[in-house]
């Protein structure tokens, strides 16, 4: 089952930018993931608030929401691909975080997430 929403990632062109303009708007840095991922994790100050996970844009690449995470208890995989989604990964480590994700794109093409 789904249990909350866990983190947005967003790809930044000007990173530097973007994370000070989300600490002025009172965001606090939660972590930081050295090369190669090279990210910033915010979020409003707090216990169990939703993370922005900030990564800066390859030059000329995509900019904007890469993807919405959920938190999941674990069931929540297998159910959904009962119903017919296909995954493009699933259970894979990140090592920055000890956590798996699990991601999909809906039929509009959006990147949707399930984490431990």
């Amino acid at each position: 089952m789904l249990t909350k929403l866990d983190h947005i990632d967003i790809k930044a062109a000007d990173f530097d930018a973007t994370v000070r303009t989300l600490l002025d708007m009172g965001l606090v840095i939660t972590r930081r993931a050295p090369a190669p991922r090279n990210s910033v994790e915010m979020s409003l100050p707090g216990e169990n608030q939703v993370v922005l996970e900030i990564h800066p844009a390859k030059e000329g690449g995509f900019t904007g929401i890469h993807h919405i995470a959920f938190q999941t208890d674990g069931g929540d995989l297998e159910a959904l691909k009962a119903k017919g989604i296909t995954f493009k990964t699933e259970n894979m480590l990140i090592k920055d975080t000890g956590r798996t994700v699990s991601s999909f794109s809906d039929p509009n093409g959006l990147t949707w997430q399930l984490t431990d």
